[in-house]
């Protein structure tokens, strides 16, 4: 499998494992109940918005990542105005949790033929973003525009074209910890979390203090924190899930950067295998 591929799996992946703790802000609960290496799919048994899902099943930003890659699949490529089609038909036919940026950009899209949605600075718009590697021509414009459909603020574009360049780094073989540095001056917003990195000690510790919410501001320092410290994946996706909070979102991206890096090499099968649309995402990436 190649990296654009792993991208798109190890996000899903990230997703599906934090669904049985996801939006709890309480740490000291979240540690309680995931201890360790967390290398298994779990219930939301403490995750109440996620009440009715089973282990092994995405949030919400795994289920509209999906709905990006069948779009990206049904269509041979990626088309804006077909994805927000395809978007607002597999969201209203899908059992999910539907936040505010789902909600309003689905209301605005049924009064308009816009192609941008709600003004929403929460990470969930990159956090769906990895199919869009699939293609390896894919441009900044496309990749932003897709995000638009449901996100938009100056935060929300400073933190996409961030990830986008890392992306394009990546997968043209530069180590992703390189990247990330390497691409650090690319914008103000960017350049000023560089400034204040956790160490590896700091980075539960410091999880309050960073936000634990959804906002862009909350979520993506601690992208960078756990990046930066961690190039395991179930290392970085166990502390990510102890940090508490929108760990889901977070986890997507976190699993974009480090498949589209090492592939799937360190992670047992029954996690490639055994979420629940793991078979319809093989069959869709083989053919892509």
């Amino acid at each position: 499998m190649d990296k654009n591929r792993s991208a798109v799996y190890l996000s899903l992946i990230g997703d599906a494992i934090s669904l049985g703790s996801h939006w709890v802000y309480d740490t000291d609960k979240v540690k309680k109940h995931f201890p360790g290496v967390v290398s298994e799919y779990r219930a939301p048994e403490i995750a109440k918005f996620h009440q009715g899902k089973k282990a092994g099943d995405f949030t919400q930003y795994g289920e509209q990542a999906f709905a990006l890659l069948k779009s990206i699949y049904n269509n041979g490529g990626f088309d804006l105005k077909k994805f927000r089609d395809d978007w607002m038909k597999y969201i209203e036919e899908n059992e999910m949790y539907m936040d505010h940026s789902m909600k309003d950009s689905l209301q605005k899209f049924k009064e308009s033929e816009s192609l941008i949605g709600t003004e929403n600075v929460e990470l969930g718009g990159l956090a769906r973003s990895a199919p869009m590697f699939i293609d390896s021509s894919i441009t900044k414009d496309d990749f932003l525009a897709q995000i638009h459909l449901t996100h938009n603020g100056e935060i929300v574009d400073q933190s996409a074209e961030y990830i986008y360049q890392v992306m394009q780094d990546i997968l043209g073989a530069k180590d992703y910890r390189k990247a990330l540095v390497d691409n650090k001056d690319l914008n103000d917003y960017i350049s000023g979390l560089f400034e204040n990195i956790s160490s590896k000690g700091e980075v539960l510790e410091r999880a309050d203090e960073r936000g634990q919410g959804c906002s862009t501001a909350q979520g993506f320092p601690i992208v960078l924190d756990v990046l930066l410290n961690y190039s395991d994946p179930l290392e970085a996706f166990s502390v990510n899930i102890r940090a508490g909070g929108d760990n889901a979102a977070r986890a997507m991206i976190i699993g974009m950067v480090l498949g589209a890096d090492q592939g799937l090499k360190n992670l047992p099968n029954n996690l490639i295998d055994g979420f629940n649309k793991a078979e319809e995402l093989k069959n869709m990436i083989g053919e892509l």
